[in-house]
């Protein structure tokens, strides 16, 4: 499986449910144009929970999610005249900014519904190991589940911007509720402690997700 997470900022001006509304009605069904997705999740940001430098390190109001069965499959979606073209030129009616992460994926999500986080990160490669071992053990001590999305390869539109530097990975992390995602930020939380001990520059966005296919 390959899985493309592209960071999206709204465009300047734009209400939220403005922006929430065209990415999910004309810009989703345009995407679904392209062959070979198996998994289409937007990841809609609705609350800051913490922040390794006190402010945000990345410009995110939402994270999509495109998963395709392989790295071919990935390729010829984005080569075809949908994601080549149509998408680019749609982008600009809803998007300020767009970060593309293709990534490996470790883990595996959860069938029940949870309440979920994304925390985008920046960290040296030696520490991916560690990384997961760590997360694999608080999973296993709290009832939580992770999801390890390491960034192998990133991409930008010319149209638009980008974060300056892309993220290294994207823990994807759930809860059994939004109070013990609240919990997981506080400053003595296990989780808080592995995500500064491994990674700089850590945001945890509280999400809503929006299972497109």
């Amino acid at each position: 499986m390959m899985k493309r997470m592209t960071l999206l900022a709204k465009r300047e001006g734009m209400a939220t449910s403005d922006f929430r509304a065209y990415w999910a009605g004309p810009h989703a069904q345009l995407a679904l144009g392209m062959n070979g997705i198996v998994k289409y999740t937007h990841n809609r940001v609705d609350k800051v929970l913490w922040a390794s430098d006190g402010e945000p390190a990345f410009t995110v109001d939402g994270v999509v999610e495109l998963s395709f069965s392989d790295a071919e499959a990935m390729r010829q979606a984005q080569a075809s005249v949908v994601g080549a073209k149509f998408i680019p030129a749609d982008e600009p009616q809803f998007l300020r900014g767009w970060t593309l992460c293709v990534v490996e994926e470790q883990g595996d999500e959860p069938q029940e519904q949870c309440t979920k986080v994304l925390i985008p990160f920046h960290a040296q490669p030696e520490t991916r190991n560690a990384l997961w071992s760590e997360l694999q053990d608080l999973d296993k001590a709290s009832g939580m589940r992770s999801v390890l999305n390491w960034t192998v390869s990133t991409a930008r539109r010319e149209r638009l911007w980008a974060e300056p530097v892309p993220p290294t990975g994207v823990i994807s992390a759930w809860l059994a509720s939004v109070a013990k995602a609240h919990e997981a930020f506080e400053p003595e939380s296990r989780l808080r402690r592995v995500v500064e001990t491994y990674t700089t520059d850590g945001v945890a966005y509280l999400v809503d997700r929006l299972h497109i296919r």
